[in-house]
């Protein structure tokens, strides 16, 4: 819950708390980081400069991963209006999961004299990596940025961005906006991690119950412990989306990027290549669009920053009840869209997901719709001197799924009472742009724009024409089928030959 500062006084307006400032962001790289720069440079044209945080990924240097960026669609309004905004933006070249960000002592020098207000995105959103890989990424990345905060000369605010799901592990309470305290104090953690000594690492860990689903959320817990325990007295905001989907409504409404979220899944299905998935059909998503989470930032700094709530501030991004769609309503919907609007790179035909609630019956349903054909084609591609990839690509796939699992089956209720505190307190002249109201938030509208703002549906990717991947995808649809029809014809003449062997 929100903690009033003071009396009422004039705070100022969102615009004019950015204007002549410096920011640093880090993970402006990834989904919601993209959009948040966006939002950044498209509301506050005041803004004097924007350092991100850039890496090395794949042979690709930082300098061409900042132009893939400005690249982005999400961009291309914002180079119509005001083309020269590539020059507030600098580039400042580290890697999260390096001592004191990987940055070189120069840089370093600069955001200390220079940043007034840090945006810290950046994370490994990974549900499979090992703990110690995870929390070096996600956690001594967070000891870095308090670090280097409490240097700067004009520090202002930061924010922090976490999970909605960071206490996960408390079933059967609400996930209310505050920290939960972890046994110990963050500090052990950190100096085991620091030592790499992992088995006092994996010990304390072990020790905090009841246990997370997955390491990344116990990340993002431990994270927010290191902020309580570390830096409770600088000015931070902890903002916690839940389960992030396209953008809603600016700069343009269903920019998703192909691997972000639930968008993955959305892909996955509408491809023709997940058929299965172990969940209930009748489990609600809590599903909140990425211009919101973007927004929250920028009004948790604001709000943090002028003194008009006490810190730390946490705020929980999620969606109203109206919002949360059922599994089932989701995969419906898919298929609508699907129909409407055929993906380039499709692996096969047909989109509807089947979704089994039931273990048994699920390793039965992906055996035959997933597997068996996975093993044949495979067969086929190392035959013609390929490289098979197909099965793996399931096995993967169930690696993260299993890793969901608790995500799949319950269902949360989450407290936003500081997210509508946020929402009351935004200027009028400032809601054209900034919102965070969701109420009218419909979404089979949401997802049915992702066609026009989505990169992945831009035909240009894909070596062949629409009426020819159409042809490729019916192709492959008529294989699989003999496959599958193959093995149950098979298994037919074995059930009936055992039971004339046996009967007869």
């Amino acid at each position: 819950m929100f903690e009033s500062t003071g009396e009422d006084k004039y705070f100022p307006r969102v615009p004019d708390f950015y204007d002549g400032k410096n920011v640093f962001l880090t993970g402006a790289t990834g989904f919601v980081g993209a959009v948040l720069l966006e939002t950044l440079l498209r509301c506050f044209p005041g803004i004097k400069s924007i350092y991100i945080l850039v890496r090395s990924k794949k042979n690709v240097q930082p300098e061409i991963r900042k132009e893939q960026i400005f690249n982005k669609k999400i961009f291309e309004i914002l180079k119509e209006e005001t083309p020269e905004f590539p020059e507030k933006v600098h580039l400042i070249v580290g890697d999260i999961s390096l001592p004191n960000l990987g940055m070189s002592e120069d840089d370093v020098q600069t955001l200390i004299q220079e940043v007034s207000i840090v945006f810290h995105c950046a994370a490994i959103i990974s549900f499979t990596r090992p703990l110690e890989f995870t929390l070096r990424s996600n956690v001594l990345s967070l000891c870095s940025i308090i670090e280097l905060s409490r240097k700067m000369k004009k520090f202002d605010v930061l924010v922090y961005t976490s999970t909605a799901y960071s206490n996960c592990n408390h079933l059967n309470f609400p996930l209310k906006e505050e920290v939960h305290r972890l046994p110990f104090h963050a500090n052990q953690f950190i100096d085991a991690l620091k030592n790499q000594d992992n088995v006092k690492l994996q010990e304390l860990v072990g020790h905090c119950k009841p246990d997370w689903p997955n390491f990344y959320t116990f990340s993002k817990c431990l994270a927010e412990n290191v902020i309580m325990d570390t830096a409770s007295d600088l000015p931070i905001a902890i903002v916690r989306p839940s389960i992030v989907m396209n953008t809603w409504k600016k700069p343009i409404p269903g920019y998703a990027e192909e691997n972000s979220g639930i968008v993955a899944l959305v892909v996955g299905a509408g491809k023709g290549f997940v058929k299965v998935l172990h969940a209930d059909p009748n489990l609600k998503m809590n599903l909140v669009p990425a211009d919101i989470v973007s927004n929250a930032h920028v009004l948790a700094a604001w709000s943090v920053g002028t003194k008009r709530c006490a810190s730390p501030f946490v705020v929980n991004c999620t969606a109203t009840e109206k919002f949360n769609i059922k599994l089932c309503e989701i995969n419906q919907i898919l298929v609508e869209l699907a129909d409407q609007f055929p993906l380039p790179q499709s692996f096969e035909e047909h989109s509807r997901m089947i979704i089994v609630p039931n273990k048994f019956l699920c390793f039965i349903c992906k055996a035959y719709y997933h597997y068996l054909p996975a093993v044949v084609l495979d067969g086929i591609i190392r035959i013609l001197g390929k490289k098979p990839r197909i099965y793996s690509l399931y096995r993967f796939l169930d690696k993260v799924m299993n890793a969901l699992d608790m995500f799949s089956f319950h269902c949360f209720e989450i407290e936003r009472n500081n997210l509508e505190y946020l929402d009351k307190g935004i200027p009028e002249e400032d809601r054209k742009d900034l919102y965070l109201d969701s109420s009218d938030v419909i979404y089979t509208d949401m997802t049915l724009s992702l066609p026009q703002g989505s990169p992945f549906y831009d035909w240009k990717i894909d070596r062949k024409s629409q009426s020819e991947r159409q042809k490729v995808k019916h192709r492959r649809h008529i294989l699989i089928k003999s496959i599958q029809w193959t093995f149950l014809t098979i298994c037919c003449l074995l059930i009936y030959w055992m039971f004339s062997f046996f009967f007869f």
